[in-house]
C-alpha cells in the first residue's frame, strides 16, 4: 500500500471523532475530507500526532512490528485488526502505557491502567474502547454502553438504501450476564457518498460514531470479525 493509502485509511476512521471535537484538533477535519475523497494528504501525520489515544497505540504497534508508525499495516492493525497483533505481548501493554504519558495522559489514569492488566493486550481499537475506557483518557464522553457502540467500529452488511439513508444489521457490544458479547443491532441512518462511493445494497460496511466511513473487503471484515470477538473473550467489566 502507498504512503497516501495508510493516510487515507487513518482519515477515514479519525475524521468522526476528531469532528466532534473529541480527538485532535480543529484543523483536521477538513484535512481529513481532503486526504479520503481528494487524496491530497498535506499535513495529515503533523494532525494524527495530537490525538490523545490513536498516536500512542500507532507508536507502539510501530515498535513490536518494526514498521513506520503511519504505515498500512500499522493503522489497519489498530482500526482493523489483523496479524501484526499475535506479536503483542504484556511488555507492549508497558510501552502503552508510557507512550500514554507522553501524550499528556495523567499519570494518575495511567497507574489505575498498570494495576487492572489485561488478561491479553490486544492493540486494537475495541481493546482501547472497552479496557482503557472510552473518553476515560480525555474526558471527552461518558463510559457507558451508548458510548461504546457510538465509539466501536461497528460493521454489518447493508440492507437497503433510499437517497442518502440506509439500513444495516451492525455488529455492536452489549453486557450480558456481567460480560461483553457481540450481538447485532438494526441501524437506519445517513450517509456521505463521498466518503462511500459505489456504494450498494449487499456490501459490508463500517461505522464510526455514526459516519459510514468504509466498505470492508472480506479480509477486512474477517479480521475485524475476529479481533472484536477475541476482545469482548479478554477484557473483563470493572
Amino acid at each position: 500500500m502507498t504512503r497516501t493509502e495508510s493516510l487515507q485509511l487513518l482519515s477515514r476512521y479519525s475524521l468522526p471523532p476528531n469532528s466532534l471535537g473529541y480527538c485532535g484538533k480543529g484543523s483536521a477535519p477538513e484535512k481529513f475530507k481532503l486526504c479520503i475523497i481528494d487524496g491530497i494528504c498535506d499535513g495529515i501525520e503533523e494532525e494524527l500526532t495530537h490525538f490523545i489515544v490513536l498516536h500512542p497505540y500507532l507508536k507502539t504497534i510501530s515498535a513490536l512490528s518494526k514498521k513506520d508508525k503511519f504505515d498500512y499495516e500499522v493503522g489497519e492493525c489498530f482500526w482493523l485488526g489483523n496479524d501484526l497483533i499475535n506479536s503483542a505481548t504484556i511488555e507492549h501493554y508497558e510501552l502503552l502505557l508510557n507512550n500514554f504519558i507522553a501524550q499528556g495522559i495523567p499519570d494518575s489514569f495511567v497507574k489505575e491502567l498498570r494495576q487492572k492488566k489485561p488478561k491479553q493486550f490486544i492493540p486494537f481499537h475495541l481493546f482501547q474502547v472497552l479496557h482503557v475506557g472510552v473518553g476515560k483518557s480525555s474526558g471527552a464522553v461518558p463510559f457507558n454502553l451508548e458510548t461504546i457502540n457510538n465509539c466501536m467500529i461497528r460493521w454489518g452488511r447493508v440492507t437497503s438504501i433510499e437517497n442518502n439513508f440506509l439500513t444495516a444489521d451492525l455488529n455492536s457490544v452489549e453486557i450480558f450476564e456481567n460480560k461483553y458479547r457481540l450481538t447485532k443491532i438494526p441501524y437506519r441512518g445517513e450517509f456521505n457518498s463521498k466518503l462511500v462511493p459505489n456504494l450498494k445494497v449487499g456490501d459490508t460496511i463500517s461505522i464510526h460514531w455514526g459516519v459510514v466511513n468504509k466498505i470492508l473487503t472480506e479480509k477486512e471484515e474477517q479480521n475485524l470479525s475476529y479481533w472484536s470477538q477475541k476482545t469482548v473473550e479478554t477484557v473483563e467489566i470493572d
